[in-house]
């Protein structure tokens, strides 16, 4: 291998620091298009030996700071080149999101300020991503001492041209829509007063059979399609509701979202956070809102409280009907020197006492990322479909190619609000 690379390093170094030459020999253009693996950048390495202002005028014009191409090796994937610019004191970008698990280092065009990295990913893949500068600044006055540093640079998101996106997610026309309402419920459980928003469908009448959706992150699933950073932190469940309905895809259904506050860490953990939940947040919506004996309640989450959703059905089987959880943190063993999840050492609390109990009439969706946090979350989410399984339960299991964010949240929910409560 040695005596293949060698000879090589002299070309390449000519590669990086090359400027303005007109003529650029066939040897150097071939060790290029090795080291450029994108007829785009190529080509674009290219242009800049003849203008160096070439790869200013394309990154200035790019919408977002990647650009996604045919993989001509593989149809049934797509190739990202992710861009960044650099000053004097990078060291380097580091970009994380997708399907590589520790992260991508970017690598300079040229000898310029400009840093690329490129992915393949499949083509029904989506995911948000991030990207980090790491800076090393000398010190004035030193000769050989230096300070790090790293800054969080860009956010944004993925979509291949095959992604499952949900059809729901954008406002419909010809219908009405449900409206929101802002209400306060006193906690004896939580010993205080709780924020809550309740949706109810378009039409709503004692008349119809309403079923009832608690939905945990309450805010994080108020928003709508005009907030246009689609890598943010929302879900416009309303409007998912709103479609599902109108399309007969589910029966009438009303949502209380319980918004967070707090130390919700602790409270999505916690026995009184559940007893709150079931006891006294369903009592409630029952008590004030037309939802009769025979209907279905369902509790959906994402993340931490997805474990909570499954935590309260369990403690409260006889309330609960259907258990939604989205990328649901069962990892945790509720033991104060928590191990890292990652590489999680025990088994989590919740998947040991689902094994352990009976089994109840409570039905499950489960969803997960396979590109988030390795086995600690894809791992648990499967070793908790399988023990639900083997005892007896109702699940249906989806695993998609993407990470841990409402960019995936958003497009799943609908697969999970049909199957739980389709007409």
């Amino acid at each position: 291998m040695k005596k293949i690379l060698l000879p090589l390093l002299p070309l390449i170094f000519l590669i990086t620091t090359i400027a303005t030459a007109q003529d650029i020999s066939e040897d150097v253009k071939r060790i290029a298009q090795q080291e450029y693996p994108t007829d785009t950048l190529f080509e674009l390495w290219l242009e800049y030996q003849k203008d160096e202002e070439t790869l200013a005028r394309f990154y200035n014009s790019l919408s977002e700071r990647h650009i996604i191409e045919p993989n001509a090796k593989n149809s049934d994937e797509v190739i990202v080149t992710y861009f960044a610019k650099g000053s004097e004191d990078t060291e380097y970008f580091m970009q994380s999101g997708g399907p590589d698990f520790y992260g991508l280092r970017f690598r300079k065009i040229g000898d310029s300020s400009y840093y690329y990295c490129t992915q393949s990913i499949p083509n029904d893949a989506w995911f948000s991503y991030g990207i980090n500068e790491f800076k090393r600044k000398k010190l004035s006055g030193e000769t050989d001492t230096y300070r790090t540093s790293m800054e969080h640079v860009h956010d944004g998101a993925i979509i291949g041209p095959e992604a499952p996106l949900s059809p729901y997610v954008k406002e419909g026309t010809g219908f009405s829509k449900g409206e929101l309402l802002e209400k306060r419920l006193f906690s004896k459980f939580m010993g205080e007063e709780r924020r809550l928003v309740v949706y109810l469908p378009s039409g709503y009448t004692k008349a119809l059979k309403n079923n009832l959706v608690i939905q945990l992150d309450g805010q994080n699933y108020l928003g709508d399609e005009n907030n246009v950073e689609i890598w943010k932190g929302w879900t416009p469940m309303p409007t998912i509701l709103d479609n599902l309905i109108a399309r007969n895809e589910i029966e009438t259904t009303v949502s209380v979202f319980v918004l967070n506050q707090g130390n919700r860490s602790k409270d999505m953990l916690s026995d009184e956070f559940a007893d709150f939940l079931a006891l006294e947040v369903i009592t409630w919506a029952r008590e004030n809102f037309y939802i009769t004996d025979s209907a279905k309640v369902v509790i959906s989450g994402p993340s931490r409280a997805g474990y909570t959703a499954a935590r309260t059905a369990l403690k409260h089987p006889d309330l609960i009907d259907g258990v939604l959880s989205q990328s649901g943190s069962y990892y945790y063993t509720l033991n104060e020197n928590e191990n890292w999840p990652i590489y999680p050492e025990f088994e989590g609390k919740l998947l040991t006492d689902y094994r352990l109990a009976q089994e109840h009439s409570v039905r499950f969706y489960l969803d997960v990322g396979l590109y988030d946090l390795g086995l600690g979350r894809v791992g648990m989410n499967r070793q908790f479909r399988d023990i639900l399984m083997l005892k007896g339960y109702d699940v249906h299991y989806n695993q998609y190619k993407g990470g841990h964010s409402h960019l995936n949240w958003r497009h799943t929910l609908s697969d999970g609000l049909i199957y739980l409560l389709a007409k």
